[in-house]
C-alpha cells in the first residue's frame, strides 16, 4: 500500500507539473537605497533559461510559475524567488562589508594582480579554441535618426572575444519617425565590431596593439601606466572581494589607454567584473570623395561580467557606449550559455560588421525559439517600426520624434552625413602625437 502511496503521489506531481505551460515573466530591478535601476543584473534559471537586466534595468523571459528564479549583481544581496511570485520591482540591498581603501604607489602592489593576469594568459592559451554563442544587440542615436541592428553570432570567448562569426541577424531604422528603407546608412562601412575585441587583458592585441590595459603592468610595456588602489569586500556567500581601481597616470593620459575597475575573487583567483573607459581615443572619418581625414575624440564605455563554469575565464556579458557629441553607439553581447543553436549560415566578419549581417540573413525561428535581452523604451520604438523584426508583442511606446531629434545644428548634419556615406576606423594614436618609449 506504501508503495502504491508513493507511486501515485509521484504520478500526480508529474502530471501537475507536466500541465504547466511557460509564462513570460518581466520586472524591474532597481537599487533598494537610491531607486535606481541596476543593468547587467543576471537573471538565472537554469543552464537554458537566462537573460540580463537591459540599461533601464528591466528583463523578460520565458519559464515555468514554478521555477525558481535567481538574480545576482555583484555588491548586492542575491534573491531567489519562485517565478509566479516574483513582484513586478524587484529591490536589491547593497550585500557587501567595505574595507578600509588602499592605495599603492608603484605598479607590483598586490601580487593578486600578477597570479590572475597569468592565470589567465595559461587559459587563453590552453583554451585558444573554446567559442560560446551570443546575442548581439548595437543602438546607434542621432537627433532626427535611431538605428537598431540584433543577430546571433559565435566567437572565440576565453578572456577576449575574437573570430566573429554572423550566423542570422535583422536591422532597422526610424528617421524622423518614420522607416527610411531596412539598411543602416547611418552607420556606413564600419568596424566598430573591434570594440568588442577590447579587454583588461588581452590575449591576442589585434588593432588594440598600440592601447594600454590593466594587463601591461605585468607586462611591464611601460613603466608607471596606471596608480592602483584595493577595497576589499565581502558577499553574502562569504566570497572575498578585491575591488581593483585602475587610474591612468597623467603623464600617458593622452595615449590610448584603458583604466578602470576590477572586481576579483581573491580565494579562486577569478576575474568576476571590469567596468572601464578608454582616455586619448580617436577615430578617423575618411572622406572617399575628397579623399581626406577627419579626426574625432570620442567618449568610450565598457562593462564586462564573466563565467567560469567551463573551467575557464569566459565572456558571460559585454556592454560598451561609445559617444560624440549627440551621437550614442551602444553594443551588447550576451552568451547563450549550454544553449546551442543550429545555424544555417556563417559569415566571418572582417572590416564590414554590417555587410557580414547582412550576408547571414534572417532566420526567424531562431528569434522565436530563444529568449533574449529586453530592449529599451527607444530600442523599441526603432524594432517595432520595422516589420523584419520579430516580436510576440507589439510595443505601444510613442513613435513620434522628440523636439531634441528635430534640432540639428549644421555641424551635426555634416558629421552624420559622414557617417552615412564614409568609413569609420580607428586611429589608435592622436595625430601629431609622438609615442612614449617603452622602458
Amino acid at each position: 500500500m506504501k508503495t502504491i502511496l508513493t507511486t501515485l503521489v509521484f504520478f500526480l506531481s508529474s502530471l501537475i507539473y507536466a500541465q504547466e505551460k511557460p509564462d513570460s515573466i518581466s520586472g524591474v530591478i532597481r537599487d533598494a537605497s537610491t531607486g535606481e535601476p541596476i543593468p547587467y543584473a543576471s537573471v538565472y534559471v537554469s543552464p537554458n533559461c537566462g537573460t540580463i537586466s537591459n540599461d533601464d534595468g528591466e528583463f523578460c523571459l520565458q519559464c515555468l510559475p514554478s521555477e525558481p528564479i535567481r538574480i545576482t549583481c555583484i555588491g548586492y544581496k542575491h534573491i531567489t524567488c519562485q517565478a509566479s511570485k516574483l513582484p513586478s520591482v524587484i529591490r536589491m540591498e547593497p550585500s557587501s562589508t567595505m574595507l578600509k581603501e588602499v592605495t599603492v604607489t608603484h605598479n607590483r602592489g598586490d601580487n593578486i594582480i600578477y597570479k590572475l593576469v597569468e592565470k589567465m594568459q595559461r587559459q587563453a592559451k590552453k583554451h585558444k579554441r573554446a567559442e560560446s554563442q551570443y546575442f548581439f544587440r548595437m543602438a546607434i542615436q542621432y537627433p532626427g535618426t535611431d538605428e537598431l541592428a540584433e543577430a546571433f553570432m559565435s566567437a572565440k570567448s576565453c578572456v577576449q572575444i575574437r573570430d566573429i562569426i554572423f550566423h542570422s541577424g535583422s536591422r532597422g531604422q526610424v528617421r524622423n519617425g518614420k522607416i527610411d528603407g531596412p539598411s543602416l546608412t547611418g552607420l556606413g562601412r564600419t568596424n566598430l565590431h573591434i570594440f568588442l575585441r577590447l579587454s583588461p587583458v588581452l590575449v591576442n592585441y589585434d588593432i588594440w596593439g598600440s592601447t594600454f590595459v590593466p594587463a601591461d603592468i605585468v607586462f611591464h610595456r611601460i613603466k608607471d601606466i596606471y596608480d592602483i588602489s584595493y577595497m576589499q569586500f565581502t558577499e553574502e556567500d562569504g566570497t572575498a572581494i578585491s575591488k581593483i581601481r585602475f587610474s591612468a597616470h597623467p603623464a600617458i593620459i593622452s595615449h590610448p589607454i584603458l583604466d578602470g575597475t576590477l572586481y576579483v575573487d581573491r580565494k579562486r583567483c577569478r576575474l568576476l567584473r571590469f567596468d572601464g573607459q578608454m582616455h586619448g581615443l580617436q577615430i578617423i572619418l575618411y572622406d572617399q570623395v575628397r579623399k581626406k581625414q577627419l579626426y574625432a575624440s570620442i567618449d568610450y564605455t565598457m562593462h564586462v561580467d564573466y563565467r567560469h563554469d567551463h573551467g575557464f575565464t569566459e565572456i558571460s556579458h559585454m556592454s560598451d557606449v561609445i559617444t560624440k557629441d549627440s551621437v550614442k553607439i551602444r553594443q551588447l553581447l550576451y552568451n547563450l550559455g549550454d544553449k546551442k543553436l543550429q545555424f544555417t549560415n556563417s559569415v566571418r566578419v572582417g572590416k564590414n560588421m554590417i555587410h557580414a549581417i547582412d550576408m547571414a540573413g534572417f532566420d526567424s525561428t531562431l528569434w522565436v525559439a530563444n529568449n533574449i535581452v529586453k530592449r529599451t523604451k527607444d530600442e523599441e520604438r526603432v524594432a517595432f517600426k520595422d516589420t523584419t523584426f520579430w516580436s510576440t508583442n507589439r510595443s505601444k511606446y510613442a513613435t513620434e520624434p522628440t523636439e531634441q531629434e528635430l534640432r540639428t545644428n549644421s555641424y551635426l548634419k555634416d558629421a552624420i552625413q559622414l557617417l552615412m556615406n564614409n568609413t569609420m576606423q580607428l586611429q589608435r594614436t592622436p595625430p601629431n602625437v609622438s609615442r612614449r618609449k617603452k622602458k
